[in-house]
């Protein structure tokens, strides 16, 4: 948090006023809605019972491989907002689609992982050891590459948050058009 609001200082005195409060706003939304992630991640940390040691693995790779999704998520949002203007009304659209949807769904706030069909995907084409190796995602038995469990956890979680990517950025780009605002702030 601090260092967001530094970075926003920053904004605020290389950009101006009107930049630095679309940047605040903009962080504030990503904040609020990056909530539900760390709660996801913890619930796969759990179901895949990721040792504590390697967690942070799994998130740093996550982490990286997020913020290069994420910038191409952005640069084609910012391409399709500067050629076609009326997309804000559809990415709002979407956002009201997915929060009445969310509103009476009528959950019972379980996750569950097994139903995940990045999951399913991954197991049925990815040839897997049942263990962890390690710190390794990938091992390599008689000549033979296998996926462990951390690449199936790291696969699970940046496809979560592809997911929360698809309602936090539209909702940015409610907040100001500007790819600089909206990506500093997503990230």
């Amino acid at each position: 948090i601090a260092t967001s609001l530094s970075f926003n200082l920053l904004v605020y005195r290389w950009f101006g006023r009107a930049k630095a409060e679309e940047f605040l706003a903009g962080y504030l939304v990503e904040k609020a809605l990056s909530v539900d992630n760390l709660f996801v991640f913890l619930v796969l940390f759990s179901y895949f019972s990721v040792p504590g040691r390697l967690q942070h693995r799994v998130l740093y790779w996550g982490i990286l491989m997020a913020i290069v999704l994420r910038a191409l998520f952005i640069i084609a949002g910012a391409a399709a907002v500067h050629r076609f203007h009326w997309i804000l009304l559809v990415f709002g659209a979407f956002l009201v689609f997915t929060g009445a949807k969310l509103l009476f769904a009528g959950s019972d706030g379980e996750v569950d992982p097994e139903n995940n069909r990045v999951l399913k995907l991954f197991r049925r084409f990815v040839p897997m050891v049942p263990d962890y190796r390690d710190h390794h995602f990938v091992v390599r038995e008689n000549g033979k590459r296998f996926a462990t469990p951390l690449l199936l956890v790291l696969v699970t979680v940046e496809a979560s948050d592809v997911v929360f990517a698809v309602d936090s950025i539209p909702a940015i780009f409610g907040v100001t058009t500007d790819p600089f605002i909206v990506f500093t702030s997503n990230i």
